[in-house]
């Protein structure tokens, strides 16, 4: 195991890198800092999106661990430098969305539960912010708050696209055809795609950085994803937009979306919000789907609301 440095994202020091196995032996490349203040703040558990890992958080993590805490952080199964789950390695595939319920779990397990300073606390991005609604409303003691970016909840997608995909991912599956990449996506890990074209950032030097890390080990690198991972993924989505399940976390929980988002669609947040106990909703006018990703300008707005919502200063 190892991380991955370049010249312009050298990794936070005192990292210290486990191999963690989920129940169904699957194993899990995961990194852990301890805080290094005398008085730790806690614990700060990063959850990256689909095709992401952790090199790519090695900025957001030295934020944290400036603020007192410590983190952990991991590369879901099928992605990143934890193991692939089908031959060609390339292709985004799971099981079914339970199983990366497993790899959280044994995170939790293994590293976090009765190892690291609390309060825990969750952050997730993307996919990383779906897995974590899903783990709060099954493990509603695990963390103190959390805070997601972007959490997949609905994809965005023309409405005719919309109409079709349900129909069109479960006649595939049915058709033998669940593990084949969907449409554009076999070949396409976004390395080549130019930054004027690319639907996640308005961040150049950012944009830059990450896929400079992608061409330092190619093996980092994930493309579209499969059938059988899409009607996975709308099952569960489907899951989580219910209001028995946003009535299911007890935490405090923040979730931040982007206005001009085209990856997912901000109105499932500001309905889950609406319907948890203690929940709090901001929008950024000016940014793409990746916040932790974004412009100096943006991230510093980002952080001003992390760090009240941190410290409490958030409704009851």
């Amino acid at each position: 195991m190892k991380l991955v440095e370049t010249p312009d994202n050298p990794s936070p020091p005192g990292a210290v890198l486990h191999e963690v196995t989920a129940t169904d032996d699957v194993k899990l490349r995961a990194a852990v800092w301890q805080p290094t203040g005398a008085t730790p703040r806690g614990t700060i558990v990063v959850l990256s999106g689909r095709t992401e890992f952790i090199e790519k958080y090695f900025e957001f993590i030295g934020e944290i661990l400036a603020r007192g805490y410590g983190v952990v952080c991991f590369d879901w199964r099928g992605q990143g430098l934890s193991q692939r789950l089908t031959e060609d390695r390339t292709k985004g595939h799971v099981g079914k969305f339970a199983d990366y319920d497993l790899d959280l779990e044994a995170v939790m397990a293994q590293l976090v539960r009765d190892v690291m300073p609390k309060p825990h606390i969750l952050f997730g991005h993307s996919l990383g912010g779906h897995l974590a609604l899903r783990h709060l409303a099954k493990h509603p003691d695990d963390f103190e708050r959390a805070f997601l970016s972007a959490p997949m909840l609905k994809i965005w997608m023309p409405t005719l696209l919309w109409a079709i995909s349900g129909p069109l991912t479960t006649a595939m599956c049915w058709a033998g055809r669940g593990g084949a990449f969907t449409p554009g996506g076999e070949g396409n890990d976004g390395v080549e795609t130019p930054f004027e074209e690319n639907r996640v950032t308005t961040d150049r030097g950012r944009y830059a950085r990450n896929n400079n890390i992608l061409k330092a080990e190619p093996l980092l690198a994930l493309c579209g994803p499969t059938w059988h991972w899409i009607r996975e993924a709308f099952a569960s989505m489907r899951m989580l937009r219910k209001y028995s399940f946003a009535a299911k976390i007890k935490c405090r929980l923040m979730i931040v979306g982007a206005a001009h988002d085209r990856i997912v669609n901000q109105g499932p947040d500001v309905t889950l919000i609406r319907n948890v106990k203690r929940g709090l909703f901001v929008l950024f006018s000016d940014a793409e789907h990746e916040l932790v990703q974004e412009r100096d300008e943006v991230r510093a707005i980002f952080w001003n609301a992390a760090d009240a919502f941190l410290a409490g200063a958030d409704p009851d």
